[in-house]
């Protein structure tokens, strides 16, 4: 069973590495090679995860799939069964696994990035990595939100911008922000609030998360500004503005997050992405990119609860 942490001593992280990958062999006729995850942090104390290449499609041939492994932990802080992934004539996965290594340094959390340095006998479509949070049970547990996506802008074409799926469109209630808790524990984020910036100003939330909110351990919450949404979103939390308006101006706003002794844990600045997108920003690739507009990598213009493809989280 996962420990819930208190909102006190809450931490956020918001910035992650990217990597882009070059492809050894891009044939047309070889499956495009992804990476996943069975979990986004690990405990310090042995925990483990698998890291998991996925074909589209069964190989043909074997396929060898080279991982570099880079971030912020050291060698010392873990241990791998391997570097190469092997896919098997027929199969569509395989993996390796990681294992932290239990000391008792204080280091505090470190990542692992895994990026597929090449691939044999499969294609490697654009960026390709995994980022595994080791948490050091040597300190205070930080838990680690990310902000994943936003959509400041829904499209006013049609139904495009139906983003919570109620079957209308609506500037303010399309709006939505996708926060994931990338922690091994769960989290309450009771009696936080959102605010943009007029109403940052006049102490006005324009949405406060209400009691019993509790993000588990990889799980996600999306908050649109109104509206019913209707569908799954991925199995995430759906929430609805409780002002009725996130109100995040398209010539520029910042969003920020307070918690629920009032201080900061987030903060979205818009203006650096003001340019009328009718779509939402989204992290390439999800949970460890730098953000950009959805539809220069999914067809679709927001995915709210899930990945840009729309796979869960």
């Amino acid at each position: 069973m996962n420990k819930i942490i208190p909102s006190a001593g809450l931490a956020l992280l918001c910035a992650f590495t990217s990597c882009k990958t070059n492809d050894v062999e891009d044939n047309s006729k070889s499956p495009i090679v992804t990476l996943s995850s069975d979990a986004l942090a690990i405990n310090e104390n042995l925990g483990s995860t698998n890291i998991v290449a996925t074909l589209a499609s069964p190989a043909v041939a074997e396929v060898v799939i080279n991982i570099s492994v880079t971030g912020t932990a050291s060698a010392d802080d873990y241990a791998l069964d391997a570097t190469e992934i092997i896919i098997a004539v027929g199969d569509s996965t395989g993996s390796i696994s990681i294992t932290a290594t239990q000391d008792t340094i204080e280091e505090g959390n470190e990542t692992v990035i895994f990026t597929i340095a090449d691939a044999v006998n499969a294609t490697v479509d654009g960026v390709e990595t995994i980022q595994i949070n080791i948490e050091d049970d040597d300190v205070p547990v930080v838990i680690q939100l990310l902000l994943n996506e936003v959509l400041y802008d829904p499209s006013n074409s049609g139904l495009d911008g139906d983003a919570n799926g109620d079957g209308a469109y609506a500037q303010a209630e399309d709006e939505f922000i996708e926060i994931v808790n990338m922690s091994t524990a769960s989290v309450d984020i009771s009696g936080y609030a959102l605010f943009d910036t007029e109403n940052l100003a006049a102490n006005i939330p324009n949405h406060t998360f209400p009691a019993g909110t509790i993000i588990p351990s990889g799980g996600v919450i999306v908050v649109f500004g109104g509206g019913t949404p209707t569908g799954t979103f991925g199995g995430a939390i759906v929430q609805t503005s409780t002002s009725g308006d996130l109100n995040l101006n398209n010539a520029g706003d910042i969003l920020t997050m307070l918690n629920a002794d009032g201080a900061e844990v987030l903060t979205f600045d818009i203006e650096p992405y003001s340019n009328n997108p009718n779509e939402s920003y989204t992290r390439d690739p999800d949970l460890s990119g730098d953000f950009v507009q959805h539809s220069s990598i999914s067809t679709a213009l927001f995915s709210p609860g899930t990945k840009a493809d729309g796979t869960n989280f």
